[in-house]
């Protein structure tokens, strides 16, 4: 049996959190147009035959230099030292540099002899010439033992992937059950995925700065009942949350019940609601 921690790190928008959902076979990370819309390390975990892959996903590093992005990057580079090895998730056609640049460079003064592997993602999206400008540029670094060309949402490349790291990962105890997905608390997935759907929903209208809180749950043996609360600082932000009559805050809430109902097997009655509040940014 092995079983070991794979963190993944890469730019905003690169793609760990399609990665980490497409490996686990269900949706257990946040998803979202909106950058760096994963704002903590977040764990799942998959049983392939005598492996367990316990995969971490982290905040995208963001060059922009605000508090939040500088706090959100630092989570991400906090998980290094306890992982078992770690994927470098690289938009295959993306030509900004400076988030793998910071990516290296703290790996390199870590000092860690953790392997670690390139993970070339979106390759459906961009010709073969550019992924094989890609594998030359960051494969004579010498920092990755592997280099990987995969589509996380389409899943290409991504079993044979997994076929190779699993090599890599030491023997080990079993550390979760086979029914385990998501190692995270259930109010804190419920939260997650509401925050989801508020971003997709309002996109750039609504800061990061958005807070969502889960303050109750109920459970029956027919159906979960959340309640939640959306915390936005501004009055305007209010407006744009809730829409014409309701619909924006409808259809959020609509998104978010369908997507925890089927995660959790069950029906979901799910409350919304909408209070201004002052939100400490620090």
């Amino acid at each position: 049996m092995k079983s070991g921690t794979i963190l993944l790190l890469g730019a905003t928008n690169s793609g760990k959190s399609t990665l980490v959902n497409q490996i686990v076979g269900k949706r257990v990370s946040m998803v979202s147009r909106k950058k760096q819309s994963t704002t903590f390390n977040q764990k799942a975990v998959k049983n392939i035959s005598e492996t367990e892959f316990i995969l971490q996903d982290t905040p995208g590093i963001y060059s922009a230099k605000t508090k939040i992005s500088n706090r959100m990057t630092n989570t991400a580079f906090s998980a290094i030292d306890e992982a078992n090895l770690i994927l470098v998730v690289v938009d295959s056609g993306s030509t900004k540099n400076s988030e793998i640049d910071k990516i290296i460079k703290t790996l390199n003064e870590s000092n860690q002899t953790t392997k670690i592997f390139l993970v070339l993602n979106k390759t459906d999206k961009v010709s073969r010439e550019m992924v094989l400008e890609k594998i030359k540029a960051l494969g004579d670094m010498n920092l990755f033992e592997e280099i990987f060309p995969i589509s996380a949402l389409i899943g290409d490349g991504v079993q044979e992937m997994l076929d190779i790291i699993k090599k890599y990962l030491p023997k080990s105890e079993k550390k979760f059950s086979n029914k385990k997905t998501l190692l995270v608390s259930k109010d804190i997935y419920y939260t997650e995925v509401t925050r989801e759907k508020l971003y997709d929903r309002t996109h750039k209208e609504i800061p990061y700065e958005c807070k969502i809180t889960t303050d109750k749950i109920s459970n029956s043996k027919n159906a979960i009942t959340i309640h939640q609360t959306i915390h936005i600082n501004k009055k305007s932000h209010k407006y744009i949350l809730v829409g014409n009559k309701g619909s924006n805050l409808k259809s959020i809430g609509e998104s978010s019940r369908l997507e925890i109902s089927k995660f959790m097997n069950k029906k979901v009655n799910l409350f919304l609601f909408v209070k201004l509040t002052s939100i400490n940014k620090s």
